[in-house]
């Protein structure tokens, strides 16, 4: 799996998670089952992009209130090369069918979550320090996914993150 579709799942997944109907970190709703009826008439051919980015604009937006903005990154807000192959990725329909039967329910999405963590991670409330941005961005955020996971896990709401060297 590329370090996009890595991203891309993860960004999936926590998104979904994160929304109202689950642990209401993000006031949206776009991975329920009422949404995709109706996105449906509007999005035709791209319903699972229109949660995509529906979902990152939501998550970014708290997670940029959180952290705040300036030398970090966190899932939610990447350099532009990595968030074009994202986008990509969410648009392509080999990649939704292997994603969207972990959106099923909560349990499968956290089952999935913590599969794609690289280990388990401590998560306390509020923003996560996780160290500087290392040169596998994949494994960066493999680490922030154990965070989230934990989380989820603990009804806590964590936000990883990592700075840029100066």
């Amino acid at each position: 799996m590329s370090a996009a579709e890595t991203v891309t799942e993860l960004r999936v997944l926590v998104g979904c998670l994160g929304e109202k109907g689950q642990a209401n970190w993000w006031g949206s709703d776009f991975f329920s089952p009422t949404a995709g009826a109706f996105l449906a008439p509007i999005f035709t051919r791209s319903i699972f992009l229109a949660q995509y980015n529906g979902v990152m604009a939501a998550a970014a937006k708290v997670h940029d209130e959180v952290i705040g903005v300036g030398r970090t990154i966190h899932l939610f807000r990447l350099p532009i090369e990595l968030e074009q192959s994202c986008q990509e990725v969410a648009n392509n329909p080999a990649f939704v069918a292997r994603v969207q039967p972990h959106l099923e329910d909560r349990q499968k999405a956290l089952i999935r979550l913590t599969d794609l963590a690289s280990a388990a991670q401590e998560a306390g409330p509020g923003p996560v320090l996780l160290g500087l941005v290392g040169d596998d961005i994949a494994m960066d955020l493999a680490r922030a996914a154990g965070v989230y996971a934990a989380a989820f896990q603990q009804q806590v709401q964590s936000f990883p993150y990592l700075r840029e060297a100066a």
